[in-house]
């Protein structure tokens, strides 16, 4: 079975698209459609000149028409209008997919027993990628596969191991959409909370107090103590806490950056990378606006004051960058799970 392509979505099945009134046609397009579309005209192909071959022998047109069913309902799931509940929920993907996998598990039972020693490789280069190796079924079926003698007796098996296979994926899957829906709400939530922040220092100046005392120029007797602000005044003045939360979020831009160029996007129904780049934004305004009210508070032994404008934006753009300590933790998380997700990275393989 080919790897799974990484979803953000596309048009519906080349059969229906035509059928589809435009206000009916999916809102969000990707290329997991694509994939859809593709894919069960395959083994649409495959089941019609199956049931050609074995026409007569019992069952068959039953099984067939099963098939058929299975593809019919992944092209309508493919095909549908996505809002956000089942965006958040999976359940487009989720019921393409499936019926498309449950198309693909009758097939098997389909095949002339001619064909399935030719298509076992193909069923053990799935299981392998989603089963640990110490699984029965998959550890019988290789073993069959290498005495070079699949036949009609291991049908079942056949089915049993990919049907194992494909459960397998929807759990995986299922772990990397929840993760990914609790991120997201994650970031709504820090957002609120530092935006609210934020809100407080332009509103009351003096209550998040983001000004540093010159305690180094003052030292060295260049000039009298006094207070120096992110926004250049000798006070704290509205524009304090914005400017700091921006720099803040200008150094998590930068981590975020920094970050692409070691991220590898692996081969998934659903992509963390959107949610884990949101994530650092807010993080960053919030590590910028703590770190400085840490250095401000004397809390930091040997620290001698924020002595210039220019010193308190560049610690806020450092404390901003400095989110990613807080983040990494989420992205170690979100990489484990995408690895246990995609087919290119076998079970059996130990996961960092």
């Amino acid at each position: 079975m080919a790897a799974e392509p990484a979803v953000e979505e596309s048009e519906g099945s080349p059969r229906d698209a035509g059928n589809v009134p435009e206000r009916d046609r999916p809102q969000w397009p990707g290329v997991w459609r694509v994939y859809i579309a593709a894919r069960g005209e395959d083994l649409r192909a495959d089941a019609d000149r199956c049931l050609a071959a074995r026409r007569h022998e019992p069952g068959t047109a039953a099984l067939h028409a099963a098939l058929v069913r299975h593809l019919e309902k992944s092209a309508a799931y493919a095909a549908e209008r996505q809002g956000w509940r089942r965006w958040l929920t999976g359940q487009t993907i989720e019921g393409a997919w499936s019926n498309l996998h449950g198309a693909t598990i009758l097939l098997y039972g389909l095949l002339p027993a001619g064909e399935l020693n030719a298509r076992t490789p193909e069923v053990l280069a799935t299981a392998k990628a989603y089963l640990p190796a110490d699984d029965v079924r998959l550890t019988r079926l290789a073993a069959r596969a290498e005495a070079g003698d699949v036949d009609e007796r291991d049908r079942s098996l056949l089915q049993s191991v990919l049907r194992a296979a494909y459960h397998a994926v929807a759990v995986e899957s299922g772990r990397v959409r929840s993760f990914r829906n609790m991120l997201l709400g994650g970031v709504m939530a820090l957002t609120v909370i530092v935006s609210a922040l934020v809100a407080v220092g332009a509103v009351w100046p003096r209550a998040i107090p983001m000004c540093g005392n010159g305690t180094i120029l003052a030292t060295l007797g260049s000039t009298p103590m006094t207070f120096i602000c992110p926004s250049g005044g000798p006070r704290p003045s509205r524009g304090d806490v914005p400017l700091v939360a921006l720099v803040g979020m200008l150094g998590a831009a930068l981590a975020t950056a920094a970050s692409l160029s070691t991220r590898s996007e692996l081969s998934t129904r659903y992509s963390l990378a959107v949610a884990q780049n949101l994530l650092k934004a807010p993080a960053g305004v919030a590590t910028a606006i703590l770190g400085l009210l840490i250095l401000n508070s004397g809390f930091v032994p040997g620290f001698g004051g924020l002595s210039s404008q220019t010193s308190i934006l560049v610690w806020a753009m450092v404390f901003g960058y400095a989110q990613q300590v807080v983040t990494r933790f989420v992205d170690q998380r979100a990489n484990n799970l995408l690895l246990a997700a995609s087919p290119t990275v076998p079970t059996n393989q130990p996961i960092r």
